[in-house]
C-alpha cells in the first residue's frame, strides 16, 4: 500500500471531509475490524449501483449519505470515523462532511471506483464501500457489537479444516481490484490468528505484485519454519 499521513489528510480534505479536533482516534475498534465484514467472501450488498449508471458518481454520493444517515453512522454533530483503502495507513481518521463533499468521486483509484469504510464514534454502525464486478456494493453492518460477537462464535466452534477452508476463500482470486486484494493480504499478513500456512500462502503472488511489508524477518522465517 501507498501513501502518508499527509498525503491521506489532504486527499480527505479534497474530498469534503473536515477533521474535526485533531482528527486522530486510539480508542475506536480497529479499522481492519470494520473492513472484516465488508469484503469478506460471504458478504451480500445492502445496495448495489451498476457500474454503468449514467450518473454513477452523484448517485453513489446520494446513496452513501442515505445509507450513513439510515444506519446511524453519521451522529448529531454530522461526525463519523473513515478508512480509505491503499492509503498506507490502517487508523481511523475523525471527520464531518463539509458543505461541499465528493466521496464517490475521490476517495479511489478513478472517479466512480471508492474504496472505503465508514464508522460511527460509538463503533456499532459500518458503511463499507467497495467495488465489485459491474456494481458498486454498499455493506452496511448494525449492530457492529452482535456481527462481531457472532463472527467469534462461529470462529470459536469452527474446526481446523474448516478455519483452512475460510482463509482458503479469502485468498483465492477475486473479482475485485488488484489494490483491494492487496488491501486483503495485507490484512492478513497484521493478523496475529493467521496461520502459518496462512503466511506461507501469502509469499506467493505474481511477479507484479508487491509482499507485505509485514512480512518481515519476524514474520517470514517463523512461517518457513513450520
Amino acid at each position: 500500500m501507498t501513501g502518508s499521513h499527509g498525503e491521506l489528510r489532504e486527499l480527505l480534505h479534497r474530498a469534503g471531509l473536515e477533521k474535526t479536533g485533531s482528527g486522530e482516534v486510539s480508542d475506536a475498534r480497529p479499522s481492519r475490524a470494520a473492513w472484516r465484514p465488508v469484503i469478506a467472501a460471504s458478504t451480500e450488498p445492502t445496495l448495489a449501483v451498476p457500474d454503468d449508471h449514467p450518473c454513477l458518481v452523484a448517485e453513489l454520493n446520494r446513496q452513501w449519505h442515505r445509507l450513513a444517515v439510515e444506519h446511524g453512522v453519521i451522529d448529531g454533530e454530522g461526525e463519523f470515523l473513515i478508512s480509505v483503502a491503499d492509503q498506507g495507513c490502517t487508523c481511523w481518521t475523525r471527520v464531518r462532511l463539509a458543505e461541499q463533499w465528493d466521496l464517490a468521486g475521490l476517495l479511489g483509484s478513478r472517479a466512480g471506483q471508492p474504496e472505503f469504510v465508514a464508522m460511527s464514534l460509538d463503533g456499532e454502525s459500518v458503511l463499507g464501500v467497495t467495488c465489485e464486478e459491474y456494481a458498486v456494493w454498499f455493506v452496511a453492518v448494525a449492530p457492529f457489537t452482535a456481527w462481531l460477537e457472532s463472527s467469534a462464535r462461529e470462529g470459536a466452534v469452527e474446526s481446523p479444516e474448516e478455519r483452512e477452508a475460510g482463509w482458503d476463500i479469502v485468498l483465492r482470486p477475486k473479482t475485485a481490484l488488484d489494490r483491494l486484494r492487496g488491501a486483503w493480504r495485507e490484512g492478513l499478513a497484521r493478523n496475529p490468528s493467521a496461520s502459518p500456512a496462512v503466511l506461507r500462502r501469502l509469499l506467493d503472488v505474481a511477479p507484479e505484485e508487491r509482499l507485505s511489508s509485514w512480512l518481515n524477518n519476524s514474520l517470514v522465517p517463523a512461517a518457513r519454519r513450520l
